[in-house]
C-alpha cells in the first residue's frame, strides 16, 4: 500500500507509538471506552506553542491523583509528544487533546495499579470559529441539567464523562443557541457547558467562585491574573438568573476560543444587545497574554 502521509494533516500518540490519526487504535477494552473512567485536558497551539501548557499539566496531574491515575509522562516529556506531532501534521495552529484513561478493563469496578494506564495525544485543525462570533456575540440558553448532576466525583476533574455537558449543549442546540449555562445547587449561574462565565455588573468583572462546584478553567484563572495584575476591577461571586437584567456585558472563556461575547441570554437581551468595551479591552488583554 502507497504511503500518503504527506496528506495526512491529524497525527496522534497512543502509548507510546506516533501514527497518523486514522490508524491510530486503542483497545475496545480500555476503561476510558467501557466505562468512562479517565479525565482529559485540551488547549490551544498557536504558532506552533502549546499555550499554558504548564497550567494545563498542574491541573491534568492533579486530576488524576484525585482519580488515583498514575501519570505516565512529565511536563517535558509531553512538551516533546506535542512538537513531534505538530511536525509530523504541518499544523502551527491547532487544538490539541490529551486524554488519560485506567487503560485495560479487566471486569468489575475494582482499581488495579498495576495495569498500566493509556495515554492518547492528538491534534486537529483549530474550527468552527468565525468571526463573527467575536464582533456580533452569541446567544445562550440556561440548561435544566443541574451542575451538581455533571460534576461527578469532583468538578474539578475533566472527566470523559461528559454525558451532563452534551445534553446541556443539545439543549442548547435545540433552542438555536450557541451554548447553554449550567446553574448550581441553588439555582446560581456556575458556567457553561464548554466554558467558563463572565459579566459586567456597575462596571465590574464578575464571575462564579470555584467553590460555586465549577471546573477551574485555565483560560478564567489566566484572565483572572491578568485583571489583578492591570488593576482591573473584577470580584468572584454568586450570579443568579435574576441578575441578567443588571448585567451590562457578558461573555465566556475557553482554552480553544478564548473569550467569546455573550449578547442575549434565552431572551433577555445583555446590555444594549452589542459587544461591550470591557470585553473589548480583557480580548486584547488576553490575546497580548497569548503573545498574538
Amino acid at each position: 500500500m502507497p504511503r500518503s502521509d504527506s496528506k495526512v494533516r491529524a497525527w496522534a500518540y497512543v502509548n507510546g507509538v506516533v501514527t497518523p490519526a486514522d490508524r491510530a487504535v486503542i483497545s475496545i477494552f480500555d476503561r476510558g471506552l467501557v466505562l468512562g473512567d479517565g479525565l482529559f485536558e485540551t488547549l490551544r497551539v498557536r504558532n506552533g506553542r502549546p499555550e499554558f501548557l504548564n497550567l494545563h499539566y498542574r491541573r491534568f496531574q492533579k486530576s488524576a491523583r484525585r482519580l488515583r491515575l498514575r501519570m505516565p509522562v512529565s511536563e517535558k516529556t509531553l512538551r516533546e509528544i506535542l512538537a513531534d506531532l505538530r511536525r509530523k501534521s504541518r499544523l502551527d495552529d491547532a487544538v490539541a487533546r490529551i486524554t488519560l484513561t485506567r487503560g485495560r478493563y479487566l471486569g468489575g469496578l475494582s482499581i488495579d495499579p498495576k495495569i498500566p494506564p493509556s495515554l492518547i495525544v492528538t491534534l486537529s485543525h483549530v474550527s468552527g470559529l468565525p468571526a463573527a462570533l467575536y464582533e456580533h456575540g452569541v446567544k445562550v440558553a440556561i440548561s435544566g441539567i443541574n451542575k451538581t448532576a455533571a460534576s461527578g466525583l469532583d468538578p474539578g476533574v475533566k472527566s470523559t464523562n461528559y454525558l451532563a455537558n452534551i445534553f446541556a449543549k443539545a439543549d442548547a442546540d435545540k433552542k438555536g443557541c450557541y451554548e447553554a449555562i449550567l446553574l448550581g445547587a441553588r439555582g446560581e449561574i456556575a458556567e457553561l457547558s464548554t466554558s467558563s462565565f463572565f459579566c459586567v455588573i456597575n462596571g465590574v468583572v464578575v464571575t462564579p467562585p470555584i467553590d460555586t462546584g465549577i471546573l477551574p478553567g485555565i483560560t478564567r484563572q489566566v484572565l483572572l491574573r491578568e485583571m489583578k495584575r492591570k488593576r482591573i476591577p473584577y470580584r468572584e461571586a454568586d450570579i443568579f438568573p435574576r441578575d441578567i437584567p443588571r448585567m451590562s456585558e457578558a461573555f465566556l472563556s475557553s482554552s480553544v476560543r478564548g473569550l467569546v461575547p455573550i449578547t442575549k441570554i434565552e431572551k433577555l437581551k445583555i446590555g444594549d444587545g452589542k459587544v461591550g468595551s470591557v470585553y473589548r479591552r480583557l480580548r486584547e488583554v488576553y490575546a497580548e497574554t497569548c503573545g498574538e
